[in-house]
């Protein structure tokens, strides 16, 4: 319930000192009643569930379901979900709190309260409601005659300005949409009731203040005195207030969608007034009952029952159905061009709105009968069966519910009723499956919303379902982490991070899903029984492969494998589900992944080839051409933003894919998707904030989000350097760690939206005061069959005191594009297994402390599974310049680097050489002083601790004349 805040409005300024009087009278009466009763009234309404008081629950494509309906069927053979006394959210107002409060507000709210002045309006309409019940109160304020909302003597803190202006303002954002209105005066000057202002209770100054409202005219108060206003007339459907005739037929959507159609306006006793509404349902000097069930008396929770079967009767009115055992019902005859108003509300001594509407631990409400009839289940409405047998005749299609005026109404049950229209059945319900490239990354439109936008324009009502509904949001930044110690297990993966926003433009929509970044058909195959189950969807649309052959999960035989128990698994849940497979798209080359282009070939041909085989009659499968419809490929992907996953275009692509095997295989829509090819471009805005600030561990710079962007690139350098260095960052953060003490860096960033990319930010810059220890000493590297020992002393200087833990680094040179791999240790030695024999490695081990990971010491590169390798051979030497001179030689693969040795010819000293190893087989050496053929060179071949012999030696030749 929300607070209220008193202020002067300006339809009911002089209201507050008379209906003050009366809201006292109406309370003291009613707690008298209600003493005297013997019925106890039930005080806990009944918890939220997908029948009751859940509005907000409703499927988000209900926003415009209207647009999705042809312009030429009559609004006689729509389902469409409305609200009783729409606006009543509260009872008395309680002195003490402020609040809407006590019993009498049991009595008299029959909403969700979702902000007064009509502002709950919005939330109906955005949940699906296209039928409105107000009712006003004609009130004498300082400008004049107005109308103000009241629940018998209860006012709901809104006007009919209010109404208004969230009717205009919806049809305005949704012009494919109408509104049915249904007006009463309420006010009847009963004990129970409210009364218009003193000198205004007739029945003709409350069409005349309607028509005011129409033409743009507000009465004074002083007779037919009269101010300019804002006129509404063009927000109505004309036909139904000329105030002379009503309207002689029941319009089409076509000729009313963005206006409200005034069904009918009643008088304070229920009669009809004449010049406004619709004629067949609302007949001027006559009676609806024939088409408006509205037996509201419900006395006692027992009776809710009752209440039920007369909902129901009259849907079997509107659809043609009977009961014979219903005195009249078979002779009544089917009239498929009639307006039907159904409501379920009802309230009474023992009943209130919320207990008739959601029930009681013992008994069940209106909208739960209803749910359960719309759903088919329990039995509850057998005469919609095919097999329901002889005691129902007539129609057995439960083709159109009429307007269903609710009580409390759940988002669930919003959907249902809107299901109905245009299938004859429920809402086809679609489970997307898939990875990263269907969940999407926050900012994306996705191609879940490109479909979902085909299934809006084809007229289909459709339900996207599963246990989530947004995009990957940008990643959190952290501080490095110390690496994990060898052989413990890796942190249990936490949930799916799926709460990342669409594209700021798009419209909402149904955005349910079970797509997981990284996720692999071997994962979901375990999983998808469980989502099955739970969401019962018609149709499964299964986008998955590329991370189990990527990720090194499986081949092209695993990954088929895969995806069949996948389909198995589906089905032992609903053995009718039917399945739209995707193959997997090519992406663009991955230095020294030859072996992915390879699979995906094969896998999309045992895929197109298996297929059929997984076919039958009541659950087919049929094949998705992703990887023909995607312009992506090993040389180039324009339909990606990072040569994978799609960008604006690429995903009408993929709907595209999906929207054509949809309607080609499974008849869905009068036409496959239409796929552009341009999109809107994407928005790239510069960081803001960035900062640098020295940290323990280096120097820390952060800046602040952009919606939307892939990731951030930064570029450092030392300061008074010409060049910079460029690095990526996937979230706001980025750690300049290895840094010495005093060192003063300097970084600009910007942001990264695949094909474009912001202005670099301003540059800032910090001075580094790191407290990480020095690497260990005296590193030694072994090879092994298929991995490496390591060995090393303890450090000694600064901070080396906090070592918590030692990180090895190895990094495989002969895979572009390889992960660097640590794996952290307490010990001083480890053995690091799983490598690549006849790779080299580079190899490092740095320290761990409360600051952080300090600079690495490098040990000497390894070949796995070699030995000791030959010495070079060839070595040759020129002099490029009178010092420095340029050394070539043969090497050997099993060799990991070289060393090179130096010795001065004339001083008699030894060749010596330092721990620098040389990766190729050439070298330049410089500053050979007094001249280079001073000096005499060999070259060993290192793998690891395993060294050869030295190479035959030269000397640099003495230059002529010297």
């Amino acid at each position: 319930m929300f607070p209220l805040t008193p202020r002067k409005r300006p339809d009911d300024g002089a209201t507050r000192g008379p209906r003050k009087r009366g809201r006292t009278l109406f309370g003291s009466l009613l707690a008298l009643a209600l003493s005297l009763s013997t019925v106890t009234l039930t005080a806990t309404p009944a918890q939220a569930s997908d029948a009751y008081n859940s509005i907000t629950g409703a499927a988000a494509a209900n926003v415009d379901w209207m647009s999705r309906i042809a312009d030429g069927t009559s609004l006689s053979w729509l389902s469409v979900p409305g609200t009783h006394d729409s606006l009543a959210l509260c009872g008395e107002r309680d002195p003490k709190t402020g609040k809407c409060g006590g019993i009498a507000t049991s009595i008299t709210q029959t909403q969700e309260n979702h902000g007064f002045s009509a502002q709950t309006l919005t939330t109906q309409f955005r949940a699906g409601i296209r039928a409105l019940d107000i009712r006003v109160r004609v009130d004498k304020g300082d400008e004049g005659l107005k109308f103000t909302i009241h629940h018998g003597a209860a006012y709901q803190y809104a006007n009919f300005t209010d109404v208004l202006n969230a009717t205009r303002d919806f049809l305005r954002d949704e012009p494919g949409e109408t509104v049915l209105l249904h007006l009463k005066a309420e006010c009847d000057g009963g004990t129970f009731g409210c009364e218009d202002a003193e000198g205004y209770r007739t029945d003709e100054w409350r069409k005349k203040v309607f028509d005011s409202y129409l033409d743009g005219r507000s009465y004074t108060g002083n007779g037919d005195e009269s101010t300019k206003a804002t006129a509404w007339r063009d927000l109505f459907w004309a036909p139904s207030v000329t105030g002379k005739s009503q309207a002689g037929q029941v319009p089409s959507l076509g000729e009313v969608r963005g206006k409200v159609v005034l069904m009918g306006y009643r008088a304070t006793q229920g009669g009809i007034y004449d010049g406004y509404g619709i004629k067949q349902p609302y007949p001027a000097g006559g009676s609806n009952e024939e088409y408006v069930q509205d037996a509201y008396e419900v006395g006692t929770i027992s009776d809710i029952a009752g209440k039920w079967e007369k909902v129901r009767a009259h849907l079997r009115k509107t659809n043609g159905t009977w009961d014979s055992s219903r005195p009249g019902e078979k002779e009544y005859p089917y009239k498929p061009g009639a307006l039907y108003i159904n409501y379920t509300s009802g309230t009474g001594g023992g009943a209130h709105p919320y207990t008739v509407a959601g029930g009681t631990p013992t008994a069940t409400g209106v909208n739960s009968f209803l749910r359960q009839c719309l759903q088919g289940e329990n039995d509850r409405c057998p005469e919609f069966h095919a097999d329901r047998g002889d005691k129902f005749g007539g129609r057995a299609a439960l083709d159109r519910l009429g307007v269903v005026m609710m009580d409390f109404p759940g988002g669930k049950l919003i959907d249902d009723i809107i299901g109905r229209n245009g299938s004859g059945g429920s809402t086809l319900k679609v489970m997307v499956v898939g990875d990263s490239m269907s969940q999407g990354h926050e900012g994306d439109y996705t191609w879940r919303y490109r479909l979902w936008q085909w299934f809006r324009d084809q007229r289909i009502a459709v339900d996207f379902v599963g246990p989530y509904s947004g995009t990957k949001p940008q990643d959190i930044p952290s501080a490095p982490q110390p690496p994990r110690l060898q052989g413990e297990p890796e942190p249990a993966a936490g949930p799916p991070r799926t709460s990342g926003s669409y594209a700021k433009d798009a419209q909402d929509f149904d955005s349910d899903h079970f797509a997981v970044w990284g996720r692999q058909a071997a994962q979901d195959k375990s999983l998808i029984r469980e989502q099955v189950a739970k969401y019962q969807p018609d149709l499964l649309l299964v986008g998955l492969g590329f991370n189990d052959m990527g990720w090194f999960v499986s081949d092209a035989d695993g990954t088929l494998s895969s995806m069949k128990k996948l389909v198995d698994e589906a089905r032992a849940a609903k053995p009718n589900l039917k399945f739209a497979v995707a193959n997997v798209p090519q992406r663009t080359k991955i230095g020294g992944r030859d072996d992915l282009i390879t699979k995906t070939t094969a896998y999309n041909k045992a895929l197109a080839e298996a297929v059929p085989g997984w076919h039958s009659s009541p659950s087919p499968v049929e094949l998705v051409d992703w990887a023909g419809s995607y312009d992506c490929a090993p040389a180039s992907c324009p339909a990606a933003y990072d040569g994978l996953h799609p960008n604006a275009v690429g995903e009408y692509q993929i709907a595209g894919a999906f929207g054509s095997t949809l309607h080609k295989e499974f008849g869905i829509g009068s036409a496959a998707p239409s796929v552009p090819t341009t999109g809107p471009a994407r928005p790239s805005g510069t960081p803001g904030n960035v900062k640098a600030t020295s940290a323990d561990s280096g120097i820390v710079v952060t800046w602040d989000q952009v919606f939307g962007a892939y990731g951030y690139e930064v570029r450092s350098r030392l300061a008074g350097l010409p060049d910079w260095s460029t690095a990526r960052s996937i979230g706001n953060r980025f750690d300049t760690t290895w840094v010495a003490d005093g060192q003063k860096w300097e970084y600009q960033v910007r942001t990264d939206n695949g094909a474009t990319s912001s202005a670099w930010s301003s540059t800032v810059s910090a001075t580094a005061r790191p407290k990480t220890a020095a690497g260990p000493v005296g590193i030694v590297t072994r090879p092994t069959a298929t991995g490496i020992d390591f060995a090393w002393g303890a450090p000694t200087g600064p901070y080396t005191d906090s070592i918590d833990r030692y990180g090895v680094i190895a990094y495989d040179q002969d895979t572009p594009g390889a992960f660097v791999e640590t794996v952290g240790t307490r010990d001083k030695s480890l053995h690091f297994d799983g490598l690549k024999p006849g790779h080299r490695y580079t190899l490092a081990v740095q320290t761990w402390n409360r600051a952080g990971g300090g600079l690495p010491a490098l040990g000497r590169p390894v070949v796995v599974g070699a030995g000791t390798p030959p010495a070079p051979t060839g070595l040759k030497v020129l002099s490029t310049d009178p010092t420095t001179v340029e050394l070539n030689w043969t090497g050997s693969a099993r060799a990991a680097g070289y060393r090179v040795w130096v010795r001065n010819i004339n001083n008699g000293g030894p060749s010596t050489a330092d721990e620098s190893v040389v990766s190729g087989t050439s070298h330049g050496v410089a500053f050979l002083f007094p001249g280079t053929w001073n000096f005499e060179f060999c070259v060993t071949a290192v793998n690891g601790a395993l060294e050869s012999g030295k190479s035959s030696c030269v000397v640099a030749p003495r230059p002529a004349g010297s």
